[in-house]
């Protein structure tokens, strides 16, 4: 099958996973589902109606692809990785399941915990914690565009051996009447560690910023559920372009970097140290594929697109602000004429 619409067993319209109630609901008659009554799609399932499966896909070179609309014979048009999406014309959640089968199935999904207005609300606040914003940009911020966003990832697991190799002093300063005396203690200090690594997230879209992906962590991977399709309808979704060993280069030198800030922790207790080697053998090396939660908010201000991405599991959301250099200036001449002022205050004084 190419795509599927997953349908209420009352009337026929389309179901959304609720994320508030945490489970499917049909926007029509108000209908509640769990998983259980739509898992229709694996081979011999007996539950129910099936869903509704449209023909097989037009494909537009090695870009795009048109499917029929299982809902109202509508055409889809997508680009090559996109796994869920909506039809233009009713609207209907519709999955592409074809772009999930075999490799480009993921293990796990962690379904969205946070509604809609929820990265609104954040963005807001977040703009209200800044003096230097534009004024008028709230409102183009209430007005942006937002998508609920299924990012594919792979996480990372490692075993790490490390040894750490350093030259330390402790210092010691003293003085009489006549002299002052400074002696240095040096040291060869050693240190190695076995560490394990779990779940290190790299983002598998290459269509989605590595640096914003990065300052959404961390995630409850607790909280993930074996993957069914049906998570996906009523959110856009996207399976990996970007596979386990290009990832990996992003993943290992975060790897390296935490292996040297653990591995320096354990150098205490002396005035100072230099460290002349420190080296990392990953080993017992594996990955999963999965799907992680991001509610993206996109506004147009100045000619400019602004691009907000929010972790729909714990809220936490990051993106750039623009900066008013009207009231950068107004700021910056009030501080230097304050500091003018205490400055010339004191020149009086004296």
């Amino acid at each position: 099958m190419d795509v599927v619409s997953y349908k209420c067993p009352n009337c026929g319209g389309g179901l959304s996973f609720d994320i508030q109630r945490q489970d499917w609901r049909c926007a029509f008659c108000g209908g509640g589902f769990m998983l259980g009554d739509l898992e229709r799609d694996e081979p011999g399932s007996q539950a129910g109606q099936e869903p509704d499966i449209a023909p097989p896909a037009e494909t537009y070179g090695e870009d795009a692809a048109a499917f029929s609309c299982p809902s109202c014979g509508g055409r889809i048009i997508t680009d090559r990785n996109t796994a869920a999406t909506f039809c233009v014309y009713c609207h209907n959640p519709t999955v592409i399941a074809s772009r999930l089968e075999d490799e480009y199935r993921p293990a796990r999904l962690l379904p969205f915990k946070l509604e809609k207005q929820t990265v609104v609300d954040a963005l807001l606040k977040l703009c209200r914690s800044r003096p230097l914003l534009p004024g008028d940009f709230r409102e183009y911020a209430r007005k942006g565009e937002v998508s609920g966003l299924y990012v594919p990832f792979w996480l990372f697991d490692s075993d790490v051996d490390a040894t750490l190799k350093a030259t330390a002093q402790n210092i010691t300063r003293w003085g009489d009447s006549n002299y002052r005396y400074t002696k240095t203690d040096t040291f060869r200090v050693e240190r190695s560690a076995s560490m394990h690594f779990a779940g290190i997230p790299a983002d598998g879209s290459a269509k989605m910023d590595d640096r914003l992906m990065e300052a959404l962590e961390p995630f409850d991977y607790k909280q993930m559920v074996d993957f069914s399709m049906q998570y996906l309808s009523g959110h856009f979704a996207e399976s990996y372009d970007v596979d386990q060993k290009d990832a990996a280069k992003r993943v290992m030198p975060r790897m390296r970097s935490g292996v040297e800030q653990l591995m320096r922790a354990q150098v205490g207790g002396y005035t100072s140290y230099q460290v002349n080697q420190l080296s990392s053998l990953p080993k017992n090396t594996s990955c999963e594929y999965v799907m992680l939660p991001v509610w993206v908010l996109m506004t147009r201000y100045h000619d400019k697109t602004y691009t907000f991405a929010m972790n729909g599991q714990t809220g936490k959301i990051t993106g750039q602000l623009p900066l008013s250099w009207g009231r950068f200036w107004a700021w910056f001449g009030g501080v230097a004429a304050a500091v003018t002022a205490v400055v010339c205050a004191g020149g009086l004084l004296l």
